[in-house]
């Protein structure tokens, strides 16, 4: 499958809630999500849909 990069720009305001959120989730995750995790998860709860499968992050491995 064929990815495309997005370009986002945000205040530093945005960017310390966004590293807010990726401590709080490490506390149920085990590990912690990357900045591009915490938008998929925000996008996916906005848009209604299930990203999980299609949008993981391909550039790690050995995560099921």
């Amino acid at each position: 499958m064929e990815r495309s990069q997005l370009n986002l720009r945000m205040s530093e305001q945005l960017g310390k809630l966004i590293d807010a959120k990726r401590i709080e989730l490490s506390q149920t995750m085990g590990v912690i999500p990357s900045r591009s995790d915490i938008l998929r998860f925000a996008l996916s709860q906005y848009l209604n849909v299930d990203l999980s499968q299609t949008e993981q992050d391909r550039r790690r491995t050995g995560e099921a």
